[in-house]
């Protein structure tokens, strides 16, 4: 493929990925972009890290989805976290993704708040707390993460019932501050 051919198909992934963006996102007031556009950003950032079409480009990705991140993005702040996670990249640092997992889940990701469980469970970037990994499976379950019930279950076999009691505790003041107090 010559160089305007792979410039074309750029471009056209580039209009496509812009034209799915939804206009009705409401306007993110402290960076002056749509919403949309986060959405955009995440969505060629994520062409980039698996190599669709022939563009795979890992400091591409990294870079969109720490600009669409940056800006509020759950799903970028998710998929960012799991480079950060993942042992075979030059980027691997538990301590970012735990930091970039905490920031999806208080913003409701699902996915992450289970990842956050694992972490927590097995002490990875974090200091290991079975109570934390126990509250974090509960309240990805509780948002409809059906495999983050697996788990907590299989987890609370080896937890004390005061700690069960506690992480219960934990995920109501979790949930009912809105994210806001999510222990440490």
């Amino acid at each position: 493929m010559d160089a305007m051919q792979h410039f074309n198909r750029i471009s056209a992934v580039i209009c496509l990925l812009l034209s799915c963006a939804p206009r009705a996102y409401a306007q993110d007031n402290r960076h002056g972009e749509t919403m949309g556009a986060a959405v955009a950003k995440t969505k060629l950032a994520g062409v980039y890290q698996h190599g669709h079409s022939g563009l795979q480009d890992p400091a591409k990705a990294l870079a969109g989805f720490h600009r669409a991140a940056s800006q509020g993005d759950v799903e970028a702040q998710y998929n960012l976290a799991k480079m950060y996670e993942d042992q075979d990249s030059v980027l691997f640092d538990y301590s970012k993704a735990h930091s970039w997992y905490r920031l999806a889940a208080t913003n409701g990701h699902r996915g992450a708040q289970s990842r956050l469980g694992l972490l927590f469970e097995f002490g990875k970037g974090v200091a290991q707390s079975r109570v934390q990994a126990h509250m974090w499976y509960s309240i990805a379950f509780s948002n409809g993460n059906k495999a983050a019930a697996f788990w907590r279950d299989s987890l609370a076999g080896d937890l004390e019932p005061y700690e069960i009691l506690t992480a219960q505790i934990l995920v109501q003041e979790c949930l009912s501050s809105r994210y806001r107090n999510c222990g440490g």
